[in-house]
């Protein structure tokens, strides 16, 4: 899987996909954090092929998943704003007059965040982890 993102990274990088703005995507693997690629890896991340490689999560599930399954420390509403900073990002979509609340990945950008979260790998050296 590993070699999978890092050959699609290398491919865009080498102009197979016109639209991508590789620049951006550096930018923002500095910027976000570790906890934010793993929120990003749940829902764009899952191993499986197209049409199933995108999980869309409604929010209380996804609070106990990253909680029982990654022993996350944060708190649900520290989770919420990171999501919502994510959607800000336009890296998530926040479904409207949902309750409970449901986000979901988008489909356009999915080659971009993979990129995103191979670079943030790459750059702090932690290749052996994707």
């Amino acid at each position: 899987m590993t070699e999978n993102i890092l050959s699609k990274l290398s491919d865009i990088q080498n102009g197979d996909n016109a639209n991508f703005d590789f620049e951006r995507a550096i930018a923002l693997a500095e910027r976000l954090d570790f906890l934010d690629i793993q929120i990003l890896r749940k829902f764009y991340i899952t191993g499986k092929n197209y049409p199933f490689d995108c999980q869309p999560f409604c929010f209380p599930i996804f609070y106990s998943e990253m909680k029982t399954t990654h022993k996350l420390k944060i708190s649900i509403d520290a989770l919420r704003k990171r999501l919502n900073n994510l959607v800000k990002l336009d890296l998530l979509i926040k479904v409207k007059h949902s309750n409970p609340m449901n986000y979901e990945p988008i489909r356009d950008k999915t080659q971009f965040v993979k990129a995103v979260v191979a670079k943030f790998f790459v750059i702090n050296g932690l290749t052996k982890f994707l």
